[in-house]
């Protein structure tokens, strides 16, 4: 644990820390979203050239089609798979951080 000689400094490198990790998280989630949404619009451009070409109903085509949505829905998926693990993690970082607030009060009560 590194030595701080004042509750202010712990309090402004946690605040730092917390602030850097809920910003990742945020972005993560803003990411899939865009994947989500770009996606979705691949698809239904990919739907939109088949039935002009007249080859939606087609069974090789459908499944094409679906293999698209079922990777977009995968990938979704594990991405909110490592959202979630990102959430976990910042969760035991404010745990800990309250637990290094609570340290350096007790030693600043000591040394006082």
């Amino acid at each position: 644990m590194v030595s701080r000689t004042s509750l202010r400094e712990l309090d402004d490198e946690q605040l730092q820390e917390t602030a850097t990790a809920r910003r990742r998280i945020d972005l993560a989630e803003q990411y899939i979203d865009y994947y989500r949404s770009r996606m979705r619009m691949v698809a239904e451009s990919f739907y939109e050239l088949g039935a002009r070409e007249g080859i939606a109903g087609d069974p090789e085509f459908r499944s094409a089609l679906q293999r698209v949505s079922d990777t977009a829905d995968e990938n979704t998926r594990n991405a909110g798979r490592m959202i979630a693990d990102l959430e976990e993690d910042y969760d035991a970082m404010k745990a800990r951080h309250a637990t290094e607030r609570e340290h350096l009060m007790a030693q600043l009560r000591e040394n006082g």
